[in-house]
């Protein structure tokens, strides 16, 4: 009878095992239309902390361990190689942008990300500089990365990056800021980053100094990283962001006009939707009681 349960245990864990390995074998990337938000369910706050991996006691949950289980897998069929081959398979387009921003009723939530902006050496929560303004978000992690991402910002004549007079007007109740997020793989990388930093500040405008921030990858977890859409390391993202730190349109790699214009009236249609907003009156006591019934 042991030796029955014995072999019947083995099997099963054979079979379990193989069925692990053969879902980390590469799958190959499609490109595909954002169409579903993008972001996390609870908005970002100093105190939030990424977990990667299991408690202790979740180790005793099967349903954890069953998803851990397949974030393992997931992480090991997009190792070694994976993202050189995607980025040049698709140039950097890992995903077509959605045509037009999303519902704000429907949108997900920014992640919580610190880092150090040039110009101030102290670690900083970039979201409290992104509440309460409508920010144009660009990630990137390489270099390739970095120039791609920059031809959203560049057309009809105009470069943002260097000259931001133009995103706001007298008009607008809800100003607009360019939000920059570079990325560290490693901790030799973050070295690099460090040294560089004084480079980095004669070609980034000064005004911009307190928006740039140098970060670690790390800080979002791998499984975090895929649901939000930014886990290849070669390639650029540029987030529209409302003030209300909701993630309203997405976008990777680099911009044609198309995509170029497609950004850029999200965000006049967001300045709308922020004055509309403003402009209607505060609700009454009653108004209000009425509406939480």
């Amino acid at each position: 009878m042991k030796r029955y349960f014995s072999s019947c245990s083995r099997q099963q864990f054979l079979s379990r095992f193989q069925k692990h390995v053969a879902n980390t074998a590469p799958k190959e990337h499609v490109v595909r239309e954002l169409v579903r938000p993008v972001g996390l369910r609870e908005p970002p706050s100093g105190s939030t902390k990424y977990q990667e991996g299991n408690s202790f006691r979740e180790l005793f949950d099967d349903a954890k361990t069953n998803q851990r289980a397949r974030e393992l897998e997931l992480q090991f069929s997009k190792g070694g190689l994976f993202d050189v081959y995607t980025f040049r398979k698709t140039q950097g387009k890992l995903f077509l942008s959605p045509q037009s921003f999303w519902r704000k009723d429907r949108a997900l939530y920014f992640p919580h990300m610190h880092g150090r902006s040039l110009s101030d050496s102290k670690p900083q929560n970039v979201e409290d500089l992104m509440r309460g303004k409508i920010s144009v978000v660009r990630i990137f992690t390489s270099a390739a990365g970095d120039e791609l991402g920059k031809s959203y910002f560049r057309g009809d004549g105009s470069d943002y990056l260097k000259d931001e007079s133009a995103l706001n007007g007298p008009e607008d109740s809800v100003p607009t800021q360019i939000v920059e997020l570079n990325l560290t793989e490693n901790f030799l990388k973050a070295v690099f980053a460090k040294l560089a930093i004084g480079k980095l500040r004669s070609t980034v405008p000064a005004v911009r100094h307190s928006r740039y921030f140098i970060g670690d990858r790390d800080q979002l977890p791998f499984g975090l990283r895929e649901d939000l859409q930014i886990n290849n390391l070669y390639t650029s993202y540029v987030l529209l962001v409302d003030p209300a730190l909701k993630i309203r349109w997405m976008g990777c790699g680099g911009a044609d006009k198309k995509e170029y214009n497609l950004l850029w009236r999200c965000v006049r249609g967001l300045k709308k939707e922020e004055s509309a907003g403003k402009s209607q009156p505060e609700p009454s006591a009653n108004e209000s009681s009425i509406r939480r019934q």
